[in-house]
């Protein structure tokens, strides 16, 4: 009799002790997942044979607080993180200015002011089967003599539209289905050129386009978010006898010359030889 009693109160203290155990290591545990630390509670008992029991906790408690942490972001602060991490694969040690870009502001959906958004929600009505993805006021240099444009580019979840304001309305210059979009052409300076090719298969083009995005890096991370194609993003070397080439509708190709620019601000220019000049 006395040992049933002996056996059941040792059964009992063990129970507890395990149970006071367990209770304290709730106050110890790590709190975020980037914490690497484990409580030394658990380590002092590897020699007690719960080596694998600690190693499968430790992973189970590692992915509650991973799906505890994605549940407390909200979709803002996801979507932010994502772009992120999308524009430092696509751009970290090859594009000159993007650790400042990426470190001084968050990615917007928009570049637009008052009167903008105003001209740019009317022109959203006449395309109501797609959906809105960016806008920003852009520079369009012209295929032939390179002659600058003040344009409106919207950028939708189907389409590239750059539009001319005309009466207080937005008129269609430029209109370019995502899928026809064969290749972004950059430099690695700190300018904002950007050289959009445009397959032959889109038989209403003019051409290629040329363009000076202010939020350059902002404009192609969101492309590239709803395209899916990183590929897309080519990233050329400022150097000597560096050039590119654009296609003319109905004419021969024109030619982009990238040179080093010395001095804090770039320079997108026609030179004496008629040739673009992209000084970064």
């Amino acid at each position: 009799m006395k040992k049933n009693n002996i056996t059941c109160k040792r059964t009992a203290f063990i129970v507890n002790t395990r149970r006071l155990v367990v209770r304290n290591l709730t106050q110890t545990l790590p709190r975020i997942v980037s914490h690497r630390g484990w409580p030394k509670q658990i380590l002092n008992h590897y020699n007690y044979g719960l080596l694998q029991a600690t190693k499968k906790f430790r992973k189970w408690h590692k992915i509650w607080l991973q799906k505890k942490y994605k549940m407390a972001m909200d979709s803002r602060h996801r979507k932010q993180l994502e772009l992120k991490i999308l524009a430092e694969t696509l751009f970290k040690d090859k594009k000159w200015n993007y650790g400042q870009c990426s470190s001084h502001f968050s990615f917007q959906g928009e570049r637009l002011n008052i009167t903008e958004k105003s001209l740019r929600a009317t022109f959203m009505h006449t395309v109501p089967k797609e959906k809105y993805v960016y806008g920003s006021r852009v520079v369009k240099f012209d295929r032939k003599g390179y002659k600058k444009r003040s344009r409106l580019l919207i950028l939708t979840t189907k389409t590239l539209y750059l539009n001319q304001v005309v009466k207080n309305k937005l008129k269609t210059v430029d209109k370019i289905p995502l899928i026809y979009v064969n290749k972004f052409e950059v430099t690695s300076g700190k300018d904002n050129f950007l050289l959009i090719k445009i397959s032959s298969q889109y038989k209403q083009t003019k051409g290629d386009l040329i363009l000076e995005i202010p939020y350059l890096i902002e404009f192609i991370t969101k492309f590239i978010n709803i395209s899916k194609k990183c590929t897309l993003l080519n990233i050329n070397r400022i150097d000597i006898g560096q050039k590119l080439t654009h296609t003319i509708k109905g004419s021969k190709s024109g030619v982009i010359e990238l040179k080093e620019n010395k001095s804090a601000t770039p320079i997108i220019m026609k030179d004496k030889n008629k040739n673009l000049i992209v000084s970064g």
